[in-house]
């Protein structure tokens, strides 16, 4: 055990220096936190290099958790309640020894009682708690419901540890097992607030891996073995051939959870080692269709309600795929909606139904395409329009031609941020003249990841930090952001759902005159600043202010300051 000070160590082995041990040392006595907690907070050091050098004091080595695949048969050895309630977890076995992962090495009493209930020697080993956390999720997720169901299946499939042929596992798609673990998958994504659920196949194992609050997460799957029968019933449950295993399909399952039905939005595509499955979660129910809950507020809903509720016009929504600009179409529909409208939408796919409007699927194989069906719905007397994505000229030019002779048009359209959409406007071949008359107002998103409410910790940005970090100074006197060192409830990632953050370029005659002239988008952006827009970029750190999300998550999503 070393007996040297904490902040002697850091510099010893050159991750601070003695002014920041110094600064650091005044931000202890003024917050009362731990030294390490300041250093890491006031950005000097990460969590692993404190972690690292706290192990070398305490003579006990340090294990990156995230850095590591555990066997599930040493998973075994502690028992799941056992791992939550002391915070522990199993990762190597030998001989006689568990190499065990703790928050703290040093509680004896912690390490007497797992010696004695497993009647094993344990090498104690100190872990980052957020890591910990996570890995429990992780590994004793699903465990113990899909051990006793593999229990059920027919030996034969598991047979010396081959994996079963083709037929024997489109035989073994309709036995009851399969047919649980299947479900069982689905369930837990839905419970887990999951959007999307990957099921990938490599070369001896399989896995499976939640998509929540944008970050894909692992989970406990089963036996590889298992992997063509489970393809064969995610087959049989969306209508596909299961026979065919060469190209990739597509298809829809509908399933009743928790009370409701769910949709599921289903692709299989071949890879290397078998085929991979994607199913994107359609929760109605789990959709948030308010404005306000959305993120938007302020003088930014102030403006978007404003422009949603013009005669006639064209509303555009930016941003990449699984931003959000689908929902935020939905929620002003809904803000909008009454019985005298008669309003239409083209979506490819319909991802939810609403009463009282009509939607139509574009399928393009068949010549129904977003065009052609925009052309027919002009026919049909319409107040409001929603277009799914503008993609090419035609669609945009009749988009245009619409918001011009009386209707309402929204759509969304594939650039980084609000003025490089009219920009993108014009490479499609549509004239500045038409925009300046048709397009009422461009606004760009980006979903980001809310802090966990329950494990958010603040802490003070001196101006050097904001400048060096952000680009900028936000706050003179120093802006108090938030870290989420990750806790139970939000299964250690230190976040909790998600929230939009908004840039919302109203048109106005300034705007308008760039337009015509072809200005370049810094232009375009330049302007809508001095006439009062708020970049992607300002609208994540007031967020971030308000303690709603972390700096880390801004700069990750939107940027620096530019």
């Amino acid at each position: 055990m070393d007996k040297h000070p904490l902040g002697e160590m850091l510099i010893r082995e050159k991750l601070i220096t003695p002014a920041q041990l110094e600064k650091a040392l005044a931000e202890q006595k003024a917050s009362n936190k731990r030294l390490g907690h300041s250093l890491v907070d006031m950005g000097y050091i990460t969590e692993d290099n404190l972690l690292m050098v706290l192990g070398k004091q305490l003579d006990t080595p340090y294990i990156n958790l995230n850095s590591i695949t555990i066997d599930p048969e040493v998973i075994k050895i502690i028992p799941e309640d056992i791992c939550r309630r002391y915070k522990v977890l199993p990762f190597s076995l030998e001989k006689n020894t568990v190499s065990v992962a703790m928050i703290d090495p040093l509680d004896f009493r912690i390490i007497n009682d797992i010696k004695f209930l497993i009647h094993k020697e344990i090498k104690p080993m100190l872990a980052s708690e957020k890591a910990l956390i996570k890995s429990i999720s992780k590994y004793y997720g699903l465990t113990d419901e899909m051990r006793d169901m593999v229990k059920e299946i027919d030996n034969k499939l598991l047979d010396d540890g081959q994996t079963a042929d083709e037929e024997k596992a489109e035989e073994s798609s309709d036995e009851a097992p399969i047919i649980k673990i299947v479900d069982l998958i689905i369930i837990n994504a839905v419970k887990e607030r999951a959007t999307d659920i990957h099921i990938e196949p490599f070369e001896k194992t399989m896995r499976i891996r939640y998509r929540k609050d944008g970050v894909l997460h692992e989970v406990p799957a089963p036996p590889f073995q298992l992997y063509p029968a489970m393809v064969s019933r995610v087959k049989i449950m969306s209508r596909l051939d299961i026979a065919e295993t060469r190209l990739p399909q597509d298809g829809r399952i509908t399933k009743k959870i928790i009370g409701r039905d769910i949709d599921f939005r289903v692709s299989i595509v071949p890879n290397q080692f078998g085929e991979r499955i994607v199913l994107r979660v359609l929760d109605r129910g789990a959709t948030v269709l308010d404005l306000e809950k959305l993120g938007m507020q302020g003088d930014d809903l102030v403006k978007f309600l404003d422009s949603i509720n013009k005669p006639y016009g064209m509303i555009l929504i930016s941003g990449p795929t699984g931003s959000g600009k689908t929902t935020t179409l939905y929620a002003a529909l809904n803000k909008i909606y009454n019985t005298a409208d008669n309003i239409l939408t083209i979506e490819d796919p319909i991802e939810y139904s609403f009463f009282g409007i009509g939607q139509v699927e574009v399928k393009e194989e068949i010549g129904l395409t977003f065009s052609k069906i925009l052309r027919s719905f002009l026919r049909h007397d319409p107040d409001i329009i929603l277009l799914g994505e503008m993609r090419d000229f035609e669609t945009a030019d009749i988009s245009v031609r619409a918001a011009l002779t009386g209707h309402m048009v929204f759509s969304t359209i594939h650039t980084n941020d609000a003025p490089s959409s009219v920009t993108r406007l014009i490479d499609m071949g549509i004239e500045p003249f038409l925009i300046n008359s048709s397009v009422v107002m461009v606004m760009a998103q980006r979903l980001v990841r809310k802090a966990c409410e329950h494990c958010r910790k603040s802490y003070v940005m001196t101006k050097e930090q904001q400048l060096a970090t952000l680009g900028v100074v936000v706050n003179k006197q120093g802006a108090k952001f938030y870290k989420t060192p990750g806790c139970e409830i939000c299964g250690g990632s230190g976040f909790r759902g998600r929230i939009a953050i908004f840039e919302i370029m109203v048109m106005n005659s300034e705007l308008k005159m760039l337009i015509a002239k072809k200005a370049e988008p810094y232009e375009l952006k330049e302007a809508a600043i001095k006439n009062g827009m708020r970049t992607l970029f300002q609208s994540g750190i007031d967020r971030a202010l308000e303690g709603q999300t972390t700096i880390d998550e801004i700069v990750k999503v939107a940027g620096t300051f530019n």
